[in-house]
């Protein structure tokens, strides 16, 4: 009998067990995801638990071998705009056990920091550690074309990886630098691009935004640029409590699926043990 679990693509694990568990494997493979949050609510730490777990998987086995399409990346991948490894890996330190901090090692970063503040008044010492030389500052002189770097970066290294970019909040100040070449329709073009050849590359990319920084009419353009939206924000209950929540706006493929099981929204904490983790996969103050 034909269903449509016979047709059901390969999936990418989130590394967060009890959602993986909902959405039977993960994500589907070819995903361009955009994590959406308030400060502070958890789609940082989202990305960094989902990172890390499926290091761990590469490492140990995967431990949702029950579903049999989902499939562990060849390597993960963070790009960022403005901050460097050191950086980065200080504050996995600080969030998550010794083992997982250790394994964090095998991320294979990629600062675009230079690209970034190539056309700033930031001076270069501030960007790197290299001495300053009369052919630095001759380069310095001339804009690196950082959306062209992203591509080739992007083509050399996505397919069967995840990515996790760091951040669409920060491309999207750079656009409104009158100093630099990119517009907002550059931005909107990329991951447009993004979307589609994200297909081809059968991996699966992260882009980290930040709520309230991009007006919300360019928020909803880059949203609309991908196969998914998930939403990371606190929910008051009271004076004395606030609770991270993380709903799906949209997911091309699962959220039909998940609406029907009234799941949409879920509750969320993060721990230094667990990092992100659902902590009632449940719906919560959703009304269909």
């Amino acid at each position: 009998m034909w269903t449509m679990d016979n047709i059901r693509p390969g999936t990418i694990p989130t590394g967060v067990i009890s959602l993986d568990s909902v959405l039977k494997g993960g994500f589907p493979t070819g995903s361009f995801v955009v994590l959406l949050g308030e400060i502070g609510a958890g789609n940082s730490d989202f990305a960094y638990t989902s990172v890390l777990s499926l290091l761990e998987m590469q490492q140990n086995g995967h431990p949702l071998e029950s579903f049999e399409n989902a499939m562990v990346p060849d390597k993960i991948c963070y790009i960022s705009l403005t901050r460097n490894w050191e950086d980065v890996h200080d504050e996995i330190s600080r969030c998550f056990p010794e083992d997982l901090y250790e394994i964090s090692n095998r991320i294979e970063f990629k600062d675009f920091s230079e690209e970034y503040f190539s056309r700033s008044s930031i001076p270069t010492g501030w960007i790197n550690e290299s001495a300053v030389s009369f052919d630095s500052l001759k380069e310095r002189r001339y804009e690196k074309d950082l959306i062209n770097d992203l591509v080739i970066y992007l083509d050399e290294n996505a397919p069967n990886s995840v990515i996790v970019i760091d951040s669409v909040t920060a491309l999207a100040e750079y656009c409104a630098n009158p100093g630099n070449s990119a517009e907002w329709s550059d931005v909107i073009s990329f991951f447009r691009g993004l979307q589609r050849v994200s297909k081809r590359w059968n991996g699966m990319v992260y882009a980290l935004l930040t709520t309230d920084i991009v007006d919300e009419h360019k928020q909803e353009q880059i949203a609309d640029c991908a196969d998914g939206v998930l939403i990371f924000e606190w929910d008051d209950f009271g004076a004395a409590k606030r609770q991270r929540v993380m709903h799906v706006k949209k997911f091309r493929g699962l959220l039909p699926q998940l609406e029907m099981a009234n799941l949409v929204k879920f509750e969320t904490s993060v721990t230094t043990d667990n990092g992100f983790a659902i902590s009632k996969v449940k719906q919560v103050g959703w009304h269909g």
